[in-house]
């Protein structure tokens, strides 16, 4: 089987498994949901003289990296519920064609809650998210690759162990801090409405970082599911 067909067959079985019962995007949107709530009816912004523009990024971030991780943690959990860890490192492909998989349909997924989330949180916060959509496009579609590259190999790590829920963001969040800070600082720029070539230089870094992890999870994934 040729990798990039067998890359998109992992991809399309896990996606279809997510439609079929919807349970990882059921918790992940309404985690994401009551973050935002939770956030909204906590701290009376404008009184304080603060707008989204302030205090947006780190509201989107945090809202961004918990949802990942949370739906990041089910990457592998079918194949471990039902014993099938072995017969996926037996799948009659190479090794990375199961990582880049599961990498892009972790990546897309994580892409589809935050389409809804974004102009969710714009509508509790009262913030015109159209006049810097390309820009926030670009900075959260580069940042969640790059953290769903690291998240995917972090989550074959750890699935083996008894703890697998609570060792994948204690191996996950310090290694992911990098692209965290990248990603909030873009962000705030981007909702700043600053132009491009004032956080190019951030989605630069980050894209770097997810080219970095995605050849990373290639070459090791083989190991990762020998162990």
């Amino acid at each position: 089987m040729r990798a990039h067909s067998a890359s998109l067959t992992i991809c399309w079985k896990d996606l279809r498994q997510e439609l079929r019962t919807r349970e990882s995007f059921t918790a992940t949107f309404f985690f994401s949901l009551l973050l935002l709530i939770v956030f909204s009816f906590s701290f009376d912004f404008q009184s304080l003289g603060l707008g989204f523009e302030e205090i947006g990024a780190g509201i989107l971030w945090i809202t961004l990296t918990f949802s990942a991780i949370l739906s990041l943690q089910n990457s592998f959990l079918i194949e471990r519920e039902k014993n099938c860890l072995a017969g996926l490192a037996l799948c009659p492909c190479d090794p990375s064609a199961v990582f880049l998989g599961k990498f892009l349909a972790n990546s897309l997924f994580v892409l589809v809650v935050q389409t809804l989330v974004l102009p969710i949180s714009c509508l509790l916060f009262g913030y015109d998210l159209l006049r810097v959509l390309p820009g926030l496009c670009l900075v959260v579609t580069v940042n969640v690759v790059g953290f769903s590259a690291l998240g995917t190999l972090f989550a074959a790590i750890s699935v083996r162990t008894r703890k697998s829920e609570l060792l994948l963001p204690l191996l996950l969040l310090p290694a992911a801090t990098p692209v965290v800070i990248w990603g909030v600082k873009a962000t705030r720029l981007c909702l700043a409405g600053r132009p491009l070539d004032s956080y190019g230089y951030l989605v630069a870094l980050s894209a770097c970082f997810g080219v970095i992890f995605t050849v990373a999870g290639v070459l090791l994934f083989d190991f990762v599911m020998e162990e």
